[in-house]
């Protein structure tokens, strides 16, 4: 079923719109919140994502979907953001100093926490995106941005014009957006952090 019947069956029928959702879509979202609740306890993961779908459902008569922006993307930033509110409203778990220093932890701020597993979530994703795309592109970026190649190392290895390495960056760039939109990624500046 496309997302826009799907959002249609939401709009007519909640309870079997829902169960499709929840179908679909409940596996990707299960995997976001418990990227970024990592060491968190299985019933606040459970929470987020059933926070997720009630907000979806609660929201359903605005959301408008287009060819840049999909049901798909509107659900991961919705799992993003629930997650990041927990994150930032959870008072932080209670560790002894003894049990502190023993494990070799060091207290963070929920901040940091927040931070952290934002930031891991975002490097996965990006690192997953990059995989999805096509060679020689997949190449050039993962030897441009992740072993800090030149663009005339990248050409001299590849055997390609430096111009034709500076194409393939500029296309992958564009296509690199529309997978990232997919995954929850939506704004430009969340991807340069």
């Amino acid at each position: 079923m496309d997302e826009q019947r799907l959002l249609m069956l939401l709009k007519t029928d909640a309870e079997q719109g829902m169960r499709q959702m929840i179908h679909v879509y409940g596996p990707p979202v299960h995997k976001i919140c418990a990227s970024i609740l990592a060491g968190r306890q299985c019933e606040e993961i459970e929470e987020a994502e059933a926070d997720v779908f009630v907000k979806l459902w609660q929201h359903r008569d605005r959301v408008q979907l287009s060819e840049t922006y999909s049901l798909k993307s509107y659900l991961f930033a919705i799992a993003r953001n629930v997650c990041r509110d927990r994150l930032r409203n959870a008072s932080p778990e209670t560790l002894s100093l003894e049990v502190a220093a023993e494990s070799g932890l060091e207290p963070e701020s929920s901040e940091r926490t927040e931070d952290n597993a934002a930031g891991q979530w975002l490097r996965e994703t990006v690192l997953s995106a990059i995989n999805e795309l096509k060679e020689p592109t997949r190449s050039v970026f993962y030897s441009r941005y992740y072993e800090g190649r030149s663009v005339r190392d990248i050409a001299t290895h590849l055997h390609f014009s430096e111009k034709k390495v500076e194409n393939i960056l500029h296309r992958g760039k564009s296509k690199l957006r529309s997978i990232l939109a997919e995954k929850g990624v939506t704004s430009y500046e969340e991807f340069e952090k």
